[in-house]
């Protein structure tokens, strides 16, 4: 006891100070806590009735040793001490506790190193404080903390001295604020003093910026930084900057409403000093269970060049994005969804950063609602709206709307009680599937004019079915099935001549329409014949146990009448011909098609092959064998017309696929004619073989391959492995410090790349076409904390390089820096970031772009 005199009496003077704050009086320790706040509202309010600590509920522990007062009323705590009380959990190296006056003191033990280990901790509900010392009353709930360190959502707070308050607000005095979880970070904002308000706020005084203990000249004179766990709503900072073409800007800059649990909207908007700017909203909503989506409208005026000048644009641009998702809880048996990506023309080229905005020529919407087996029927309706639209070109495709309903096949001869054996019409199936569609297609500028709306076209199309299966001899399927389609149209289009007492050749023509309801139908029957044979080579020696060859040969036919025949009426002959053998079909608009014209009896052949081996695998200790593919496919297919006059033979398709090296995809397609053609490349009634010798001429041909490939395929490293390799740096000096470019192994970088090649020759005449393309990106770390990443293409025809990109970041702990670089092209820009990665202090960035517009 006696060794302990110095500590106990140190601890004594604590408690004796503490109650003289509470008893009015002024001492060394009131005045630091006072120097926190103006007054000490103890000093003019009357103290409570003290709680003792010896008649409560508390729960004290140490590893080493627990020692009390002779008069019982205070306890020492040593090693691994810790107290708990209601909702507070404190632990320490030492705890000195005066369970009278109701106060506990808390400090850490320094080791000869001139550590502090077993520093204090202060826990109370979600609340984490750490500190070199803490005094705390349980009976005014109010603290004293020095050197405090605490986590508040995303960011974390220091202070020198600290004053903690009845409602668990924290006043400081030289404090620290920042997003790097270390006690010592690499960054803060400096706060002279300050006050955390719990789940709302830090309000400081003055302040600046300090960057690896260097002050910046970045002072504010006052600062708010919100800290709460629900949403909020406030300002978003503009990027600032200048172009060449745009001039001075204020971009992204807005208003972020946090409205409730269901929806919150952004609004951003940009402006520029030579006169374009934009303003864009953006809203997610989301009911729990039942569905959730998000909604954007930009609209943007641009404006560059001088007027009258070849680069001068004075243009309207606006884009409407919806994406909606219904939870499949919701309505099993209906889905309901959305995905709009609406926009003028040249939105993407201009509005957006995005490379795959800019590569992309195409884009789609399409809004549906499905029901599935309607009622416990074989029904099901879909209803959606459609639109397809060609940035390049402004073309635009609109269906609106379409419905399909549909009935999955049914068997209405099978019985329901079976008795013996089933009868060979049960398996008769019989499926329909109906649509109506009524769609335009225009220029996206004449949209929304009233002359769209007369281009509209419309109908409806039912499609029955009968089909049935069985076996033939065994070893063999027939098919046979009957088709039946019905279309209809609602107007037609006859050509008529303007003046008709001229001759042919001189007259204008002109389209008479007609509205009505007309049936436009056709029908064909068939049947189709299949089996697979099975090939298969044993070889007794070498590591090649097997080799099997699959082939799936099939034979069809099918039969369909002329129905440009009179008796059909779908076909007239066409005024225009001189000849009058020419005809033309007044429903040539119709958006379902046409019946075909000229009578057709098809025997169609198809050969399916597979190859693959057998290898011996050591590795494989129960079946000690492994199968691998040669030939995934290899496919040809071609038809006979019995009843054509000419050109009885289709053209011969043919495809093959293999994948080499396990992940080597290739794709072969070629498409062969067995007619030859004459000096100026017209078709004629001619074998190929008799001209040339050859079974048939090439008139298009396809490859296609693709490869992708990383460190951990080629090398077999996993992420262990690769995080075994990987140098143990000093967390406090990783920013700043590149000792990993010394330590890394650079035989174990971790790395990614894959390219796509095509290649395709067309020859439909006398002179063919040969056209490439390659694509190819990756991605290496140089070291765990730099990463490039890049991205391009080769176009053979034009002989230069396609879109081109370069990426470079580094992991600065809890900052990031990136530069991203396209060296050449019309989109030749470069943008650097450096920026907090914590949300919380997100406007704390510098970026720096050279924009493309100023190309």
């Amino acid at each position: 006891m006696g060794a302990q005199t110095t500590d106990n009496d140190s601890i004594n003077t604590v408690a004796n100070i503490d109650t003289t704050i509470m008893s009015g009086a002024v001492d060394t320790l009131a005045t630091a806590v006072d120097s926190l706040s103006a007054a000490d509202s103890l000093a003019t309010k009357k103290p409570k009735a003290k709680k003792n600590l010896l008649t409560t509920d508390v729960k004290t522990s140490a590893k080493d040793s627990t020692i009390f007062s002779i008069d019982g009323k205070k306890v020492f705590l040593f090693g691994d001490a810790k107290i708990e009380y209601e909702d507070i959990v404190l632990t320490a190296a030492y705890i000195e506790a005066d369970m009278d006056q109701g106060i506990i003191y808390a400090e850490g033990v320094t080791d000869s190193t001139g550590n502090v280990n077993g520093r204090p901790v202060f826990k109370q509900k979600d609340e984490e404080m750490k500190a070199i010392n803490i005094t705390y009353n349980v009976n005014t709930k109010r603290g004293y903390i020095e050197k405090l360190y605490t986590e508040q959502e995303d960011g974390y707070l220091h202070s020198e001295l600290t004053k903690k308050e009845v409602d668990n607000t924290i006043n400081m005095l030289h404090g620290k604020f920042t997003t790097c979880e270390l006690e010592d970070p690499h960054f803060y904002i400096e706060l002279t003093k300050g006050k955390y308000i719990p789940d709302k706020a830090i309000i400081a005084g003055p302040s600046y910026m300090v960057m690896a203990d260097i002050p910046l000249p970045l002072v504010i004179p006052f600062g708010y930084f919100p800290i709460t766990k629900k949403k909020t709503s406030g300002f978003l900072m503009p990027r600032v900057g200048e172009e060449k073409n745009r001039g001075f800007f204020l971009a992204d800059g807005g208003y972020y409403f946090a409205g409730n649990d269901y929806v919150d909207l952004t609004l951003r908007g940009s402006i520029y000093s030579k006169g374009s700017w934009a303003l864009g909203g953006t809203s997610r909503y989301k009911l729990r269970y039942k569905f959730s989506g998000n909604v954007a409208v930009n609209y943007a005026k641009l404006l560059i060049g001088e007027k009258g000048l070849q680069n001068y644009r004075n243009e309207d641009q606006y884009r409407v994005q919806w994406t909606h998702t219904q939870d499949s809880k919701a309505r099993p048996n209906s889905t309901f969804s959305a995905s709009v990506n609406f926009s003028s023309s040249s939105y993407n080229r201009y509005q957006t950063t995005s490379s795959q905005d800019y590569l992309t020529n195409t884009t789609s919407s399409s809004i549906s609602y499905q029901m599935s087996r309607i009622y416990n029927s074989p029904f099901s309706l879909s209803m959606n709206i459609q639109h397809t639209q060609n940035t390049r070109d402004s073309s635009l495709s609109l269906t609106l709307p379409n419905f399909t309903l549909t009935m999955s096949r049914i068997q209405p001869f099978k019985r329901r009680n079976k008795v013996g054996s089933a009868r060979w019409y049960e398996d008769i199936g019989v499926s329909y599937t109906g649509t109506f569609q009524n769609r335009v297609k225009t220029h996206i500028d004449s949209l929304f004019t009233n002359g769209t709306l007369e281009k509209f076209e419309y109908g409806a199309k039912h499609n029955p079915s009968v089909t049935k299966s069985f076996k033939v001899l065994k070893y063999f399927s027939l098919s046979p099935s009957a088709s039946y389609s019905e279309r209809w149209y609602f107007n037609r289009h006859f050509i008529e001549a303007i003046n008709d007492t001229t001759p042919i050749s001189n007259r204008n023509y002109k389209e008479r329409e007609e509205h009505g309801f007309y049936r436009v139908y056709d029908y064909s029957f068939g049947a189709g014949l299949s089996t697979t044979l099975y090939g298969m080579y044993l070889f007794k020696i070498g590591p090649v146990k097997a080799l099997r060859h699959v082939l799936t040969p099939s034979v069809s036919y099918s039969w369909r009448p002329d129905f440009s025949q009179e008796k059909y009426g779908f076909y007239i002959t066409d005024p225009r011909d001189t000849t009058g053998t020419k005809l033309y079909s007044p429903y040539m608009h119709g958006i379902y098609g046409l019946p075909g014209s000229g009578k057709s009896g098809s025997i169609g052949f198809s050969l399916g092959n597979k190859f693959e081996m057998k290898v011996k695998d050591e590795q494989d200790t129960v079946k000690q064998e492994r199968k691998v593919s040669l030939l995934d496919a290899l496919n040809f297919s071609t038809s006979y017309n019995i009843l054509a006059d000419e050109f009885n033979w289709s053209d011969l398709s043919m495809s093959a696929k293999t994948t080499l090296f396990k992940s080597l995809g290739i794709q072969l397609n070629a498409t062969g004619c067995f007619y030859a053609i004459d000096s100026v490349g017209t078709k004629i009634n001619e074998f190929e073989y008799n001209h040339s010798g050859k079974p048939f001429r090439i008139t298009r041909a396809s490859m296609s391959t693709g490869y992708s490939l990383n460190s951990k395929k080629l090398f077999g490293k996993d992420k262990k492995t690769e995080e075994e390799n990987k140098p143990v740096v000093d967390a406090e000096h990783s920013m700043y410090d590149d000792s990993d470019l010394d330590e890394y192994n650079y035989f174990d970088i971790p790395w990614n790349l894959s390219f796509s090649y095509s290649l395709t020759y067309s020859k439909p005449k006398t002179s063919g076409k040969l056209s490439q393309s390659l694509s190819f990106n990756g991605d290496f770390s140089l070291t765990p904390k730099w990463k490039i990443g890049f991205s391009s293409g080769y176009d053979f025809d034009s002989k230069e390089f396609t879109y081109t990109r370069f990426t470079l970041s580094r992991d600065l702990h809890c900052w990031a820096a990136s530069l991203n670089f396209v060296p050449f092209g019309p989109r030749q820009s470069y943008t650097f970031n450096i920026a907090v990665k914590s949300a919380v202090l997100q406007d704390l960035k510098y970026n720096k772009t050279k924009s493309w517009y100023d190309n």
